[in-house]
Order: structure tokens, then sequence, then C-alpha cells
């Protein structure tokens, strides 16, 4: 008779295949690697040329030319324009949903991304003037140094997503309390399975059409991290807080976010 205890079920973190990184970004192995550098015009050539005559030695060289992050600034050399995007609405902490389809609570406040439009890095683009439906938000969630991606969790042989709700947000153009005008990227239903400290990253992109291009291609142009918050299990969550005066405006102006007033704190144990 075998008297071996039942193995575990293992647990690992994988890659959300939704949407791949592109060739030429690749996360940090290393804390310490600077988080603001985004791929020149000469950067993707080198990525992207092919010589089947080349030597080891310059692939190498090549190699080490590719960024290793995306800035939250990214750079339209065609059109001479800079996309900076800017989590003006930071997530503070969330209950977890576990595993089931029913219990799920939002992150809480929902994180809200503006996007600023300058041309030659001077002054703001009109966005009014801008190509708004083109332009899409993608959010996927992070460990809170920002080195590892968690959207997966992997039990062989299934695998299970941990960042739940709209994964893709299109942009709004919105007036924020004092009244200024901007485009903004919201994701009012983001639940997450486990506890832990997470981070989200906003990946930009802006779709373009092969009608007015040849060889068009999406790519990812600017990134940006939200600040590391807390996923406390059922009974440590502190609770819901009352919903920001951003999101009250906003959600004034007809966008779909829930919106919460005389909220109560929720009394924990000593």
């Amino acid at each position: 008779m075998d008297n071996t205890a039942p193995s575990q079920p293992r647990y690992e973190y994988g890659h959300h295949t939704s949407l791949p990184p592109p060739t030429s970004y690749h996360p940090p192995n290393d804390a310490s690697v600077p988080i603001n550098h985004y791929p020149s015009t000469s950067d993707q050539r080198v990525i992207m040329k092919s010589d089947t005559n080349t030597t080891e030695q310059d692939q190498q060289s090549r190699m080490d030319t590719i960024p290793s992050t995306i800035d939250r600034i990214g750079y339209d050399e065609r059109e001479m324009r800079a996309y900076e995007l800017v989590v003006c609405q930071q997530p503070l902490h969330a209950r977890m949903c576990g595993f089931g389809e029913k219990d799920r609570r939002p992150i809480d406040p929902p994180p809200i991304v503006q996007l600023i439009v300058r041309q030659r890095g001077q002054e703001p683009v009109d966005v009014q003037t801008l190509q708004i439906p083109f332009f899409v938000l993608h959010v996927t969630l992070w460990s809170a140094d920002r080195t590892e991606e968690r959207n997966i969790i992997s039990n062989p042989p299934k695998c299970t997503r941990v960042l739940m709700g709209s994964l893709v947000s299109s942009p709004s153009l919105l007036k924020n309390p004092d009244g200024e005008q901007g485009l903004y990227f919201a994701f009012p239903d983001l639940s997450i399975r486990t506890e832990g400290r997470y981070t989200l990253r906003f990946s930009l992109m802006k779709l373009v059409s092969a009608d007015f291009q040849t060889d068009a291609k999406s790519k990812i142009i600017a990134q940006v991290f939200s600040d590391a918050f807390t996923v406390y299990s059922a009974k440590k969550f502190p609770g819901m807080t009352e919903s920001t005066d951003l999101s009250k405006a906003f959600a004034k102006q007809g966008l779909k976010i829930p919106i919460r007033n005389d909220v109560r704190s929720r009394k924990t144990d000593p």
C-alpha cells in the first residue's frame, strides 16, 4: 500500500496571450533596468533587419540594441507627435474574487488613464482633431516590482485568468472636475482572483488601416504602470471607498462607471 501523500497542485504564473507584446519589447529581468526608453526608428530598423550573411557576433550586437521597455511617452516620427499616458486615478485596493464567476469585486477606485498628445513635443494637440476610434488601451497584471507578469495561473493542464473583466478600453472625450477636456480610458470592472501585491500595466495601441498605408501594422506606442496596490482576502478587505470626484464627474457625462456615496467603513476585529 502506498502511503505517499498526494502532491499539491503546482501553480505557475504565465503570460496572457490575447495581446502579445511587440517583438521589440522584453520585460526587464533586473529591477534596476530603467523604464524610460522607447525604440527609435534606428532601433526598429536594427530589430527588423534580417541578413543571413551576418556573423554570430553581429547578431549578438543587434540583440543588444533592443530596448528593455517602452516608455510612457511614445513618439510617432511620421506625424511628429508625442503620446503620453498619465494614470490620473490610481487603484487603491481590491477584494479577491476567487475562482468562481458570481462574486466579482472590482478594483477600487476604478483605474483611469489620460492620453495627452503633443505636436513635436510642445503644445498639446486639440483632442477633438484626433481620430479617437483608432486608439486602444490594453491592461495587464504585473507583480508589484514590475518585473513579472501575473495574468495567468497555470495548473496543468488548465490555465486560469487572474485578471478578470474588460481588458481593453476605448477613449472617451470627457471633462475633468476642473472643466478641462481630455481623452480618458476607464477600466471600471477589473477584478483579481488572488490576494497579493500587484501593479497594472497599460499599453497604448494606435490602430492603422491597410487602406491608407502599405504593409501597415498596429504596434504599442506607449506604456505606463500604475502604483502598486493590495488585493485582500474577503476577511481582511477594509471595504470600498466613496467614489472620487473624477469618477462622479465622468458618470454625470454618461461614462458607465459605478458610483458610491456615503460609504461606511467596515469594522475589523482587533
